[in-house]
Formats: structure tokens, C-alpha cells, sequence
């Protein structure tokens, strides 16, 4: 073979001649190449798979708090909160029961005129021709169902809905007379089994022990509807970036069970831009502080954090910014990594807490995670989780005569137009004027004759009235339903009475029944079953 040869020269002296084989420089170079096409092809590899294959309990920290350029919102004017800026978010699951509610929800918002656009998140409905295994499997025994069988009643309803991004028209629609809500399908995230974590396996039962060294278990166990909703509006969100351009809309984040009042505006004073939303004030306090903070920070770790901001939350600071519930006011550019973030924790923060309010304490880490800290707003609904209003003068005066005169319309006709009609915000006579939202999470009675609490004598027969939501049938606005109209609950024994007020707990019975039949009458009208509706 041929050999190179090299000579040097080192003061003069002839250095040793360096010989290289022409096949050692051809098998270095074939190395060397080879060697970097198999790391370029692992970095590949590996930048796919975290593309592709993203962890569902422990996202990665791009997950969490940085948003895909994508989806990224552009920076523009922040809204001006005027009625046209509200979008309603209400989130439910696919079930016969919470179907009824959040149909009678957006009669009530389109009975009192409501500006703005509303989206109904709709989880977990069972697949088209499976409908028969959803019977009874849902919550209050109610059926779940398929997305034809939910959107057959949303259609009655509402002939303009839309379920997808073709009909932008009715998307952008504004007129405060007739609703076209938007229905937004997304999968079930209830079952707590595949978020991982030590109860992955679904066998060891989730404990969380109280100050008192009481051992709770909950009732949910392995499937907690509630995980719905930050996944709901999440999968919604990366929907709405992609195929809606508006970015000035206030975001308003409800639960089936609130009914509109009054047209919804904020108090003077309370504005929400990007970085400062506003919510509800609530009295769930700083409970959660409790918790094991470390171990949900690790299950679910911040960017940019060793620690997560929540685990240094005072109870003060919880008090003053994070002490809130439904309805929250989100600008639209948080919603992206607010939910993100609020996914992320429901399931370690579930596997310590298993009980009703792990998602609302979820809600408030993330909040303080991003330091979204809201303006808590006092006066935005009634009926549970907060106080009677407090009303003095004139207004006193029409509380008590709007109770009675519901009471007297009930013991004396309960099916009759006056009793039944109206609508939920007809119950309050002025110049009583109730807050925008009812939630109706309890239950209220009162009883005819009706005393406002007082003693009856011996000689009056006592009929007690309540109203219930898992006791309502879950066909109660279908056309051919019942007599026609919806009646308040009998009993012949003495009822809870939500708050305790007398006087509250009577127009909350006539604001729920006069909802739902607002809501089968409007849905009703031109319908084949018509002449089965009683006047």
C-alpha cells in the first residue's frame, strides 16, 4: 500500500518520518460519521417522544406554564367589560340530570336579556349507540348519555346552537334577546386511575384525616366528576385559540346549578385585565394549607421553582386573594395557563383530599402558583356556600311581601299561571332587587299556611314545601312531561331551611320552580306535544 510520508525539521536535526495508513484515515473518517448520524438520530427521537407521548400526571415544565407559540396570545387591548366582552363558560358532564340544569341556566340568562356569548363544556358522553349502557349510571341516577340524545334537547331548545367551528355567524352572535350557545364536546377525566400516583392501581382507598383525627373517605372513590372541569375548559381553550381570533372577552366560569337573576355586570370599581381576574367571595378559607404541600408540589413541579409559590401562601394572603368559588372572572389570555396549571394539581391534590372541594383548592394553588391573585367580589349570587343579602327599608318591606305572596299563589292554586309563570327573576317584587346569580347546591322549604316562621296555632294543617335538585325528574322539561308544570315538593314533616332566613328560603323554592318551567315553556312552544302543556 501507499503510505504518506511526513517529514519535520527541529533545529536543523531531521525528525522520525510519521507513516499513516490511507485505510486508518478511511476507517476514522467512516467512524466519525457514523457515530454523529446515531446522535442526531437520538436527539430526534427523543424531541419526538415528548411531543408525541406527553405525561399525563407530571407534565413536563414546558406543559405547565409555557404556552405553544401556537396558541400563544397576542397582545391587545384588555376588555372593557361591557356586556358584548362577557363569554358564560358552564361545564357539566353528559348525564340526563345535568342536562336539565344547564338548559334551564340558559333560559334563565336569555330571560333577563344576558349580553355575550355562552359555551356549554360537555364531558364524558358515552359513544353513539351505546346509549342503553348509560342507564341510570350517572349522577342522581340519572343517564348518561350519547352527544345526539343531549343535542336533540339543546336543539328544541335552542334551534341556533352550534357544536363546531363551521357556523361563526351564530359564534359571534350578540343579540341579548335569543341565545345561540356553542356546545363543546370533550372526554371523561373522572377516573382518577389514570392520572397515576400511589392509587393508580385502583385497589388502596383514599383517607384524609381531619384536625380532629377524623378519617374521611368521600364518596367518589375513583371516579371525581369535578376533574372535569379544569380538563374541560382546558381541552376547550386550546380549541378556542386555535379556531376564534377574539382575545378581549371576559371569561365567566359557572356550574350548572346557578340560575341568572339579573343581567350579570360587575360591581363599580371591579375591572378584570390579563394577570387579575375576580371571583366570587367564598368561605372555604385556608383548610388546605394543611395538606401536604411538598408532595403535590412534586407530584406536580413548577418551572423555573424549587419550590411552588403555594407552599409560602399565608392563611392572610389565602383570605385576601385566593378565598373564592363559581362564578370566576378570567380574562381570556390567562385561561391557557391557569387551566394547564389547574389540571396538573387536581390529582395529587385529590389523593389527599378526596372529598367534594379538592378541584375548588386546586383552583387556588394554581391561581397563586401564576399569582393571579383575584379581586374577591362580595354580592354576586345567593342561595349557598354564602349568605341571605342583607336588605333593610323598602327593600325589607318587598322581601317579606314577595315571600308571602309566592306562599299564598302555592297553598291556594300551585299549578296555576301566577304560581307557575314568569320566569326565576318574577319572585322578586320591587324595589327588591336580588344579586345576578342563584345557586341552588341546598335545600329550601317553607310552610302553608305561611307564618314567616312563626308558630302555628293547633288548629292550621301545616303543608311543607321544599325544593330539592336531585329530587327533580330528569325529563322535567320534556313536553309530554307530568301535568305540564313544575310543583314544588310536599312533605308532612318539618324541612331544612338553607341559611335559616324564612323569607329567602320561600324565593328560592319559587326562583328554581318558575325557572324550570320558564325553561319547558320556552323549549315547548311550536312542539308537536303542545296540546298535552296544561295553561
Amino acid at each position: 500500500l501507499r503510505r504518506l510520508q511526513m517529514t519535520t525539521i527541529n533545529n536543523g536535526r531531521q525528525r522520525k518520518k510519521l507513516r499513516i495508513s490511507a485505510k486508518t484515515v478511511l476507517l476514522s473518517t467512516v467512524a466519525f460519521c457514523v457515530t454523529l448520524l446515531i446522535t442526531v438520530n437520538v436527539l430526534l427521537q427523543n424531541k419526538q417522544t415528548r411531543s408525541v407521548h406527553p405525561p399525563q400526571v407530571s407534565p413536563s415544565k414546558q406543559q405547565q406554564v409555557a404556552v405553544d407559540a401556537k396558541y400563544k396570545p397576542v397582545p391587545i387591548a384588555a376588555a372593557d367589560n361591557s356586556e358584548s366582552a362577557f363569554h358564560f363558560i358552564v361545564s357539566s358532564d353528559c348525564t340526563s340530570y345535568q342536562r336539565w340544569e344547564t338548559l334551564t341556566q340558559l333560559h334563565s340568562a336569555q330571560n333577563v336579556k344576558q349580553c355575550g356569548r355562552f359555551t356549554w363544556i360537555v364531558s364524558g358522553c358515552l359513544e353513539e349507540g351505546s346509549a342503553h349502557m348509560g342507564k341510570g349510571k350517572g349522577g342522581a341516577n340519572s343517564d348518561i348519555l350519547t352527544p345526539t340524545l343531549l343535542l336533540a334537547e339543546v336543539e328544541r331548545h335552542f334551534p341556533h346552537f352550534t357544536v363546531s367551528h363551521s357556523n361563526e355567524t351564530a359564534r359571534t352572535h350578540h343579540d341579548c334577546n335569543e341565545l345561540h350557545p356553542h356546545v363543546h364536546f370533550t372526554p371523561d377525566y373522572s377516573d382518577m386511575r389514570t392520572f397515576g400516583g400511589p392509587f393508580a392501581d385502583g385497589k388502596n382507598k383514599r383517607v384524609f384525616v381531619n384536625k380532629q383525627g377524623k378519617q374521611l373517605y368521600g364518596s367518589y372513590g375513583n371516579k371525581y366528576k369535578f376533574n372535569n372541569k379544569p380538563n374541560g375548559l382546558h381541552h376547550w381553550i386550546l380549541s378556542f385559540l386555535e379556531h376564534d381570533s377574539r382575545r378581549d372577552e371576559t371569561i365567566i366560569l359557572n356550574d350548572p346549578d346557578f340560575l341568572f337573576l339579573t343581567k350579570f355586570d360587575f360591581p363599580d370599581g371591579v375591572k378584570v385585565v390579563p394577570g387579575k381576574p375576580a371571583a366570587a367571595k367564598y368561605g372555604l378559607g385556608s383548610q388546605f394549607l394543611d395538606f401536604d404541600l411538598g408532595q403535590i408540589c412534586q407530584r406536580s413541579p413548577l418551572e423555573g421553582h424549587q419550590n411552588c409559590p403555594f407552599q409560602n401562601l399565608t392563611s392572610s394572603e389565602v383570605h385576601k386573594f385566593y378565598n373564592v368559588g363559581a362564578p370566576y372572572a378570567i380574562h381570556i389570555q390567562d385561561v391557557l395557563p391557569l387551566s394547564s396549571r389547574w389540571k396538573s394539581l387536581v390529582p395529587p391534590t385529590y389523593d389527599q383530599y378526596p372529598l367534594l372541594y379538592a378541584e375548588m383548592f386546586a383552583y387556588v394553588m394554581a391561581a397563586a402558583d401564576l399569582n393571579l391573585k383575584h379581586n374577591l367580589v362580595r354580592g354576586l349570587f345567593t342561595g349557598c356556600m354564602t349568605g341571605n343579602p342583607k336588605v333593610d327599608g323598602a327593600a325589607k318591606i318587598a322581601l317579606q311581601k314577595s315571600a308571602s305572596t309566592y306562599a299564598k299563589l302555592i297553598e291556594t292554586n300551585p299549578t296555576g299561571q301566577e304560581a307557575t309563570a314568569g320566569g326565576a327573576s318574577s319572585c322578586f317584587l320591587p324595589p327588591l332587587t336580588p344579586p345576578p346569580f342563584f345557586h341552588y347546591c341546598a335545600r329550601y322549604s317553607f310552610e302553608t299556611p305561611y307564618q314567616r316562621g312563626e308558630e302555628t296555632t293547633v288548629e292550621n294543617t301545616v303543608t311543607y314545601h321544599f325544593f330539592a335538585k336531585r329530587r327533580v325528574e330528569h325529563d322535567v322539561l320534556d313536553c309530554a312531561h307530568g301535568n305540564g308544570t313544575f310543583e314544588p315538593f310536599l312533605a308532612t314533616t318539618p324541612q331544612k331551611k338553607e341559611g335559616g332566613d324564612p323569607d329567602w328560603n320561600v324565593l328560592a323554592v319559587c326562583v328554581v320552580a318558575r325557572a324550570i318551567n320558564f325553561a319547558k315553556e320556552i323549549g315547548c312552544k311550536g312542539s308537536a306535544n303542545e296540546n298535552e302543556m296544561v295553561a
